[in-house]
């Protein structure tokens, strides 16, 4: 397999230049647009997922099998996004697939196909939704014990509705290298995104195949011979991308000096340019408002860490504290120093299980000694529902300190004294009934609480609740699974202007797949299945004889 222009431009010392589109799912739809238009990329990486993101979706796919993956993906593709994607030569790496990776595929060879591009190469990466093989997992050992609480799920006796493990970059490498000009994806960790990008870019993944190394093989493995610290360097590309993975938010969006950026109207998205040894810049995209400098990048860098000595990814654990953060001219700021470890032997899954039921209201509160009427409406309202003992009420006086921490609120109490309070309830019950009776009480605060309430809208209804529940999970429970399909659209004939899907299922690194796609006519769809079958009944992949089944 011939090593690739990026490879050669990295060999060449030359960087790497990957562009974030965004930072989660309802970020600026169209700026990707702008951001491809403006600079020149190789790679275009957009992180749409937190943490229960994806139970929203999987809650959606339940209602309408075709749904379940981020939206926002299809309005800038059918903005501009595809065709620029296409005459910029640009990849795109993204987990907007969701729950659903398969049918945001779908929606991408559609926009592809609108503007003409039929040999658009769409990979589909999933395996990282372990929701189906739960039961098997349980039964063999897996407790997926819960981060703060240590119940295990079987404790805690309730249906789980989401739970999906954060998968690396591996898959990612492995479907650039078989050709994908654009990468869907479910639950991959948002770093992972651009390390993947870095693999194949480097020449890492293509080591990987010519070595016939398996994805339970450590990424440090795959590094070419010459490489004497490959951990160090996945290291510096996981922060590369831990740093522009919130998109503009290393831009200067979300910064605590926010009176000192220029025009956050039009405020630009940030571009990673990446070395062969593991130098990192960070800058932004051409011609909009925003800034980078080394106090944007050190509050980016700290965002979402937990220990600094132990940033823990699906590809590599980091050790921060030996980090350089240094301007180097207008916009440009290098980053150094990054330490990296053996990846973890688990991997995270995000899950969410039932709840029961929630609901929320709020009323506006306001004159002299707002946060004290505020407060008596809080004692009424608990007051005329204390007999529903399963009712749990949360209560917020939004403008009387809420956010602030309690040493910090303490000390500014003779000051919170404002004139206008905004007072929210949530409640949750395992009956909706509580949820109803809940909602019947809130109006009548208007009338028969202290003067000054108002701002009431219209009765929330009851809803289900998800309750979210972290975990983690053996990595060799999940990555035997994960399964990539390379999807395009085939031209059969100048005269027939049908195209058709073909799906071509790999496993792991190894690849037998794009030498077939050259230099052959295909006068009908085919699954090519590639020595690999999975057994659902007992959860495991097993070799098969290579055949090909018509559709």
């Amino acid at each position: 397999m011939a090593v690739s222009k990026s490879n050669v431009a990295v060999l060449a010392d030359e960087p790497i230049r990957i562009g974030s589109g965004g930072g989660f799912w309802g970020d600026r739809p169209l700026a990707p647009v702008d951001l491809l238009k403006s600079d020149d990329l190789d790679y275009l990486m957009i992180d749409y997922l937190a943490e229960l993101t994806l139970s929203i979706m999987t809650k959606q796919k339940r209602r309408d099998p075709s749904s379940g993956w981020a939206t926002d993906l299809e309005l800038w593709l059918s903005a501009g996004g595809i065709d620029a994607l296409r005459k910029k030569s640009v990849k795109l790496v993204t987990n907007g697939g969701g729950a659903n990776p398969e049918s945001c595929a779908k929606m991408v060879l559609e926009q592809a196909e609108k503007i003409g591009w039929h040999d658009c190469k769409v990979a589909v990466i999933s395996g990282d939704d372990i929701l189906p093989r739960l039961d098997y997992l349980l039964e063999n050992g897996e407790e997926l014990t819960h981060f703060d609480s240590g119940e295990t799920l079987s404790e805690h006796g309730v249906e789980m509705m989401s739970a999906n493990a954060y998968l690396g970059a591996g898959p990612i490498a492995s479907a650039l290298e078989i050709g994908a000009d654009i990468i869907i994806t479910g639950r991959v960790a948002d770093a992972s995104l651009l390390v993947g990008c870095m693999l194949h870019s480097a020449g890492w993944a293509y080591n990987a195949f010519q070595l016939g190394l398996t994805r339970e093989s450590p990424v440090a493995d795959w590094a070419p011979k010459h490489i004497t610290n490959p951990l160090d360097i996945l290291a510096q590309w996981t922060i590369a991308g831990h740093l522009i993975e919130c998109g503009a938010q290393v831009c200067g969006g979300n910064y605590s000096n926010w009176d000192e950026v220029s025009n956050l109207t039009s405020l630009t998205l940030p571009i990673a340019e990446i070395y062969l040894n593991g130098d990192v810049k960070i800058t932004r995209g051409q011609g909009g408002g925003g800034m980078v400098n080394r106090k944007i990048v050190t509050e980016q860098l700290i965002y979402e860490i937990g220990d600094p000595a132990a940033y823990i990814t699906p590809d590599v654990v980091v050790d921060m504290r030996s980090i350089t953060i240094e301007d180097e001219s207008e916009d440009v700021v290098v980053v150094t120093g990054a330490i990296g470890k053996p990846e973890p032997k688990s991997l995270k899954v995000s899950a969410a299980v039932e709840g029961g039921w929630f609901a929320s209201s709020s009323l506006l509160v306001s004159g002299p000694d707002a946060l004290a009427r505020a407060n008596a409406c809080d004692v009424a309202l608990r007051g005329r529902l204390s007999a529903l003992e399963e009712l749990e009420i949360y209560t917020e006086f939004i403008g009387g300190g809420v956010t602030l921490p309690k040493n910090i609120r303490e000390q500014m109490s003779p000051m919170l004294n404002p004139p206008e309070i905004m007072l929210r309830w949530a409640v949750t019950s395992p009956n909706r009934r509580d949820i109803t009776d809940f909602t019947r009480e809130v109006a009548p605060l208007v009338l028969t609480g202290p003067a000054g309430v108002g701002g009431y809208g219209a009765r929330t209804k009851p809803r289900r609740q998800l309750q979210f529940w972290p975990t983690l999970i053996s990595r060799k429970s999940v990555e035997s699974m994960v399964k990539i399909e390379l999807l395009t659209h085939l031209h059969i004939s100048q005269e027939n202007e049908r195209f058709h899907f073909i799906r071509k299922r790999t496993r792991g690194f190894l690849s037998r797949l794009q030498d077939e796609l050259d230099d052959r006519e295909w006068t009908r769809p085919i699954v090519k299945k590639l020595g690999w079958e999975r057994n659902d009944s007992i959860g495991e992949v097993t070799n098969s004889q290579e055949k090909e089944v018509e559709s």
